[in-house]
């Protein structure tokens, strides 16, 4: 049931995805007419709308699911002349959205609604006409001001280039449902009993077991991890082992890269082993670590090798 969910999820948030990039269609245009419209975004149209339409809106808040706003964190509004973006609303610059980054600036624009083009033209730099208040600020409020001056700051329009979105998820491409749903299980999946018994090795070190808890969930500082923090920019995520143009997630450094795969090729060759070696960290670990016709004895020796080999690379 869970799993259904999260597939339904990764549905709806491929219609939201061609909501942020398909508003000149005719389907936009009547959507537009029944709900309405604000801040770039369809209202959720209360009571009277479907429940299928409100989950749809709520899709961005990360509804029904425990990987917090999962669209909205993953989706980046890539600024070119500007036109079409809106300054509060939309996630342009400084990673979130200019209206959650200052909740209490946005309550008391006057100009909500403005695109990024007309604030740059009127002026956003300090002082500049862009900035109206329905009152005058406090002190504390000075300081927010202040900061968020700064972000726009270095921004250059250039007209001629067409704004567009970016899936942080898969920056290389757009929105797919099937890496979406991987996504979603895997935030969502804890580490099985299974595997939180065996990576508390007796003979392997305390920061060993620490780093192969975070691998199983994905909280490694893999470039794909970075790039989704703001730390690194998308033209920065190929792998370190230089096999070419692949996104260094933890499955490709791990095992999948021509370079660092070498590893397992050696080790299977010392081990006198020989299998396929599946893609995914966690069956990874309980096939070789759970070798099939090697006796019970023999699997805290593999999960050893196991741990030593991705703590190494």
């Amino acid at each position: 049931m869970r799993r259904l969910c999260e597939f339904n999820v990764s549905l709806l948030g491929k219609w939201c995805w061609r909501m942020l990039g398909e508003k000149d269609r005719l389907w936009y245009r009547v959507l537009k007419a029944r709900y309405g419209e604000e801040g770039g975004r369809f209202k959720e149209g209360g009571r009277e709308s479907s429940s299928r339409w409100r989950m749809m809106c709520g899709i961005r808040n990360g509804v029904g699911l425990r990987v917090g706003s999962w669209f909205e964190d993953n989706v980046r509004r890539v600024v070119g002349g500007g036109g079409e973006t809106y300054f509060w609303t939309d996630n342009w610059v400084g990673g979130v959205p200019l209206r959650v980054r200052f909740p209490r600036l946005f309550e008391l624009a006057e100009n909500k609604w403005e695109t990024v083009e007309d604030m740059e033209r009127r002026g956003w730099e300090e002082g500049g006409e862009a900035w109206g208040w329905r009152r005058c600020l406090h002190a504390w409020e000075e300081e927010s001001v202040t900061e968020c001056y700064i972000l726009p700051h270095d921004v250059v329009l250039q007209a001629h280039v067409p704004n567009r979105w970016r899936w942080l998820i898969d920056p290389a491409h757009d929105y797919s449902v099937k890496g979406t749903y991987q996504y979603l299980t895997m935030a969502d999946e804890p580490p099985g009993r299974e595997l939180v018994a065996d990576v508390w090795h007796k003979q392997a070190p305390l920061k060993v077991s620490l780093f192969a808890c975070r691998l199983f969930q994905n909280r490694l500082p893999t470039k794909d991890n970075l790039l989704r923090r703001q730390v690194l920019h998308s033209d920065n995520i190929a792998c370190v082992g230089g096999c070419g143009w692949s996104i260094e997630t933890v499955e490709h450094l791990l095992f999948g890269c021509e370079f660092f795969g070498r590893v397992w090729t050696q080790v299977l060759l010392w081990l006198g082993l020989s299998y396929v070696s599946p893609e995914g960290c966690r069956d990874h670990y309980l096939q070789f670590g759970h070798m099939a016709g090697l006796p019970h004895s023999s699997h805290s020796f593999l999960q050893l090798i196991w741990m030593a080999c991705v703590w190494t690379i």
